[in-house]
């Protein structure tokens, strides 16, 4: 939707996303990022993997790593230094690790050095501090421990167990990284937790850290190079709203984590939680499964025991165990009776005491909208207001539900989003499906499982000095920020008022939210923000969203 120029608030958004699922690192793959994007780190207390894009044993290229150096070593979150990733590591390049190592060690010699690499124990192996692999399996870290036993071993890359956000029906992502075309699965703690993805590095104490690709699903790579427009690796999906997977790692990297640990993202003071994976509609709902009687059912939690319920009726206990532990990090029910009503989940300890439930509804009829803004917000950590910089950017969810304000699992209503007063502009609307050929610079979107995504771009620039706001223009000239003859961009973008931002759909009546801004950069800016949240909770997951509903015709 932003394209390559992200805005600040949506990198921090992201920041936050991985913090909220217990993520507290980043790989800069395969590039070296834009300065703003470490301060937002340096703020977090997240540390970051610095990588290179261009190695071999060339001049420039060493040159290109020795400016990555000097430009980035005074941000605290910087702590390993990537030479190159997979291929490029290989032939004739690897004869360019001394080189590189040797210029890295002069100008920063406080940080050990690594490459994302699918072998150990080779001329680059030898060159560098710690060996990074790229989705190896347990036995290749074994087999490297055992012929390098001090060398400190990092999985740089792993795990890309795809899904599709809310897909109750489609294939099962068993095995790491698949390329197959079909409509893969909500559920894939199969693949997770197996010695070819996250357990491989997790469960062994000689492994440093895990990398998982990747957090967000991104524009390229799609399973197959079949009719998906993006990749299904990410956690999130394209629009940031979180799959079930989210919550696997969340229970594994989060709440399993002892307050103790000092690389825990935040306190959780002993919380349960349980996620049931899939919807609860019909059977017939799908091809798939159309005259079906049952329905599989899987549930994350991070306590010992979930037992299920179908309205009311015990379909038996199942026990859960850590990731870490071995298999079993998941509970699974293969022939859950359906009837219309309520699933629940039911966490609980060995002596039967509750520790924490969650339901899901079949759905009724799909009524009305809903609007909600994920960005900024205390919930995501990711601010209270705008700031009126003409940069700024807001992510506003538009939901379709039902009259208990449920959204509804296959709702696909168009949505369309307006600006109706204040100083914004719909920069892009999303929903997340990768099937979704839809174009992402219009105003309105199809919903994907209910749910659609509308990015809204300050235009004011209040917050800006008289110099910035003339320097913006230049640059934009033909943009929001830009001015005509009569600079009329001098009095347009210096509106201070909230945006209030209305969405419509067929058959359903017009609702309006209202996003704060503010001119005060020491508490409104994006740094001030990400400053201001570290260490505290993030929820990505709470049903306490920020939701400031209007009918338009009480506007």
């Amino acid at each position: 939707v932003v394209g390559m120029a992200i805005p600040d608030r949506v990198n921090l958004f992201r920041a936050q996303a991985s913090r909220a699922i217990g993520g507290n690192g980043r790989r800069m793959s395969h590039n070296p990022p834009n300065s703003e994007l470490l301060q937002i780190y340096d703020r977090l207390g997240m540390v970051v993997m610095d990588e290179n894009r261009l190695f071999g044993d060339n001049p420039d290229y060493v040159q290109n790593m020795a400016t990555l150096v000097k430009r980035d070593r005074n941000h605290p979150s910087v702590v390993i230094w990537s030479f190159c990733n997979e291929v490029e590591c290989y032939s004739d390049d690897e004869k360019g690790g001394p080189a590189f190592q040797a210029t890295t060690e002069k100008l920063d010699g406080t940080r050990p050095t690594l490459a994302n690499m699918f072998t150990f124990n080779d001329l680059l192996s030898n060159t560098i501090d710690v060996q990074g692999f790229s989705h190896q399996s347990r036995d290749q870290l074994v087999k490297c421990h055992a012929a390098l036993p001090n060398k400190p071993i990092y999985m740089s890359e792993c795990c890309s167990c795809n899904t599709m956000r809310d897909e109750d029906v489609g294939c099962e992502t068993k095995k790491d990284n698949p390329h197959n075309i079909c409509t893969q699965s909500s559920f894939n703690a199969r693949c997770l937790e197996s010695n070819h993805a996250v357990n491989a590095s997790d469960a062994v104490d000689y492994a440093v850290g895990t990398m998982v690709w990747t957090l967000f699903d991104y524009y390229g790579e799609p399973p197959a190079g079949g009719p998906e427009v993006s990749s299904t690796y990410g956690q999130f999906d394209l629009s940031g709203f979180p799959k079930a997977s989210a919550f696997w790692f969340r229970t594994q990297w989060l709440l399993n984590i002892p307050d103790e640990r000092t690389d825990k993202t935040f306190l959780t003071n002993g919380k349960y939680e349980v996620s049931i994976v899939e919807s609860w509609e019909s059977p017939d709902s799908w091809n798939e499964t159309f005259g079906n009687t049952t329905r599989s059912i899987h549930s994350y939690s991070n306590a010992p025991f979930i037992e299920l319920f179908v309205n009311g009726k015990s379909q038996g206990s199942k026990p859960v165990v850590p990731m870490v532990k071995g298999a079993g990090s998941y509970a699974e029910w293969a022939k859950v009776p359906w009837e219309e009503g309520k699933l629940t989940a039911v966490a609980h300890n060995i002596e039967g005491k509750q520790l924490a439930q969650s339901e899901r509804y079949t759905n009724g009829k799909a009524i009305k909208l809903a609007m909600s803004i994920d960005s900024p917000s205390e919930l995501s950590g990711t601010g209270k207001a705008l700031l009126l910089d003409g940069q700024d950017a807001a992510l506003i969810r538009a939901s379709v539900v039902d009259s208990a304000g449920r959204v509804v699992h296959l709702a696909t209503n168009n949505i369309t989003f307006e600006v109706v007063s204040g100083p914004g502009i719909v920069q892009g609307t999303a929903n997340g499906d990768p099937h979704c050929h839809e174009p992402n610079n219009a105003p309105w979107h199809s919903a994907y499982h209910g749910l659609v995504r509308a990015v809204i771009r300050v235009t004011s620039t209040a917050a800006r000095s008289a110099y910035e706001c003339e320097l913006l223009s230049k640059i934009d000239q033909d943009g929001p920020l830009g001015k005509d003859g009569s600079h009329r961009y001098r009095q347009f973008n210096q509106d201070q008022s909230d945006i209030v931002v209305e969405a419509s759909a067929s058959g359903f009546d017009s609702v309006r939210l209202s996003i704060p801004t503010s001119t005060d950069s020491a508490t409104a800016s994006v740094l001030a923000v990400a400053e201001a949240s570290a260490g505290k909770p993030v929820d990505f997951f709470g049903k306490s969203i920020t939701r400031m509903e209007i009918n338009s015709k009480e506007y």
